[in-house]
């Protein structure tokens, strides 16, 4: 059930970041990178309105042992009635915040992303739901078919000149559709109501999530908010580009699957062999994964953004070769967030995510007035030995050896290793035509994947343990 619920939710991630990669692309070929700073630079604001409109509930909803329909229903009048008032100050808002840090154009596009983020609230808790019901196919099937609708519409919109409305129009489109589908899925169990004291129970876990979800926003969205005011929306543009490439294993993979993995263990001793082992096959899949797609980016983007994007983006590639490496490393790391809301320590979490939030951001402050390029090099830096941090506390809440560990990580690192030591042997790692870069790329995937063959029997049980239909089986958790 775990594997069917990864490969669901996983799938669906990485379906919506080839999408929404390749869409940005074709739009960044229509546009400069000052206009797309613009949607980089309003998108904190508009998760910060969410997050604080949430106030963790959702979480809660999917953690909490019981849950009433009056409750469920309280839950969503609460965050619609904030989601309307946090939209409005930002709409109006948004004329002041253009003219104090002079970024043109930077209003109208933030106040037509403020609807954005009220569908996205309203469509918040009918998905808790499906997610507390283990309904991720469900969920996979409507957010595939949202993406899929917008993107046509998107791109349609920028071939015909829409520039960098094109991205807002698909914003719009697929949270209206995502509410739509989810609604209509949970109509006869959900009723909106104002009965908010009845929210106590989801709250008092709730808020905690609260105070972790806003140190988090101020350390993933810190950067983009100082690089936009500091050094204008071109800047930010090209950094927010590059950003993408770092987040999106944290988008297909490690983000879905802790929301999957708390509902699994849910109730579990995470001391347990079978917890252990649980957590064991995810850190393995997930770093199988990541780890040679991260470190490709390093040698494999460089030609295509030269030849495909105009010399306005030149600077991404560079950026991602130091963004990538720490981004593989954060994504196998981030599931001590989900582990510590099983174990039921949210107070730790927040200490965690206060040491996080501190460290990036004045990471971020001591490093900006040096340059884009050293801001870069910093954050890699920090991001690095805090995601140590993390998978050190991993260890900590599960038990885990450092043996378990380094075995569940060691055939991630010993293929992808050797898939860019043999790039760099035969057609090197700077391909200079489409020929070249085809071949670096088919030799990497192809020595990469003939390393998993070789170790197939790590790579089997890893399998066995995600795709076990209920307890995982005694053989797999003694490793027998």
């Amino acid at each position: 059930m775990l594997g069917k619920n990864m490969l669901s939710m996983s799938g669906l991630s990485l379906y919506r970041n080839v999408v929404q990669f390749g869409m940005t692309i074709a739009i960044a070929a229509f546009v400069l990178p000052g206009d797309y700073g613009l949607i980089v630079f309003t998108t904190p604001f508009l998760v910060l309105v969410a997050m604080l409109t949430d106030l963790g509930m959702t979480s809660a909803i999917t953690r909490a042992p019981t849950l009433s329909r009056d409750e469920a229903g309280a839950a969503m009048g609460a965050m619609l009635t904030g989601g309307a008032v946090c939209a409005g100050l930002l709409v109006v808002a948004a004329w002041p915040i253009e003219r104090a840090i002079g970024m043109a154009g930077l209003a109208p596009v933030m106040m037509a992303m403020a609807g954005v983020v009220m569908l996205s609230i309203a469509a918040a808790t009918p998905r808790a739901l499906l997610e507390r019901e283990l309904r991720y196919a469900r969920i996979a099937q409507v957010e595939a078919a949202a993406i899929a609708v917008a993107a046509v519409a998107a791109l349609t919109a920028a071939w015909h000149g829409a520039g960098v409305w094109a991205l807002v129009l698909y914003n719009w489109l697929v949270q209206a559709m995502r509410l739509s589908a989810f609604w209509w899925a949970t109509r006869a169990t959900l009723r909106p109501n104002a009965r908010f004291r009845q929210l106590g129970a989801l709250l008092s876990f709730g808020g905690w999530v609260l105070a972790n979800n806003i140190l988090s926003f101020l350390a993933r969205n810190s950067d983009n908010l100082l690089i936009g005011a500091w050094l204008g929306s071109a800047a930010v543009g090209v950094y927010g580009l590059a950003y993408q490439f770092m987040l999106a294993p944290l988008m297909a993979i490690t983000w879905p699957t802790s929301g999957i993995l708390l509902a699994t263990l849910r109730g579990e001793d995470p001391h347990g062999p079978r917890a252990q082992a649980t957590v064991e096959g995810v850190l393995s899949a997930t770093a199988l994964v990541v780890t040679p797609a991260m470190l490709y980016l390093t040698f494999g983007l460089a030609f295509p953004v030269r030849s495909l994007l105009s010399a306005h983006w030149a600077m991404v590639p560079g950026i991602v070769a130091w963004l990538a490496p720490a981004g593989a490393l954060q994504a196998i790391a981030s599931y001590s967030g989900a582990l510590l809301m099983v174990a039921g320590r949210a107070r730790a979490q927040f200490g965690l995510s206060i040491v996080n939030t501190a460290v990036l951001v004045a990471t971020f402050v001591l490093a900006l007035p040096h340059g884009l390029m050293a801001l870069v090099q910093a954050y890699t830096g920090a991001i690095a030995l805090l995601s140590l941090g993390f998978l050190a506390t991993i260890v900590l809440l599960t038990g885990l050896s450092l043996r378990r560990m380094a075995a569940a990580l060691a055939p991630a690192l010993l293929a992808t290793g050797a898939g860019i030591a043999g790039v760099a042997a035969s057609v090197g790692t700077h391909p200079a035509s489409w020929s070249g870069w085809i071949g670096a790329t088919a030799i990497y995937a192809a020595i990469v994947l003939g390393c998993y063959a070789a170790l197939h029997l790590h790579v089997r049980r890893t399998l066995a343990i995600l795709l076990a239909r209920g307890p995982v089986p005694e053989a797999v958790v003694t490793g027998r």
